[in-house]
């Protein structure tokens, strides 16, 4: 089953991915992407802090955190924004990560809506 957004690509969920992830444990996986959400407001403030502080390289450490977690997770769409976003702070982009963080955002919070149809 994939949760996702008809024109995104890729998936914002993707259960075979989390299920891999866990050998297989539907409960473990559906846990484990409910705690990632639970997090999420929480990582993103942290990333705004970095951002707004201009620690680029901060910004970068944390989104690549979070993008693990999301890859482990079964959340390729979010792990995506978040690449992109640690490769732009990497590069001492200031206004492309600005640019990344908000598409972070955007699909933190395409996530969350989509989680909240699981329950």
């Amino acid at each position: 089953m994939q949760l996702e957004d008809e024109d995104m690509d890729p998936p914002v969920w993707d259960e075979a991915s989390a299920l891999a992830s866990v050998g297989g444990d539907r409960a473990m996986a559906h846990n484990l992407l409910l705690g990632l959400c639970a997090s999420l407001p929480q990582e993103l403030g942290l990333l705004r802090e970095r951002h707004a502080a201009a620690d680029l390289s901060g910004t970068a450490e944390r989104a690549h955190h979070i993008c693990g977690g999301a890859a482990y997770c079964g959340v390729p769409a979010l792990c995506s924004r978040l690449k992109l976003l640690e490769g732009r702070a990497r590069a001492g982009d200031a206004t492309g990560t600005r640019i990344a963080l908000s598409a972070v955002e955007a699909e933190a919070d395409r996530l969350l809506v989509l989680v909240q149809t699981l329950s």
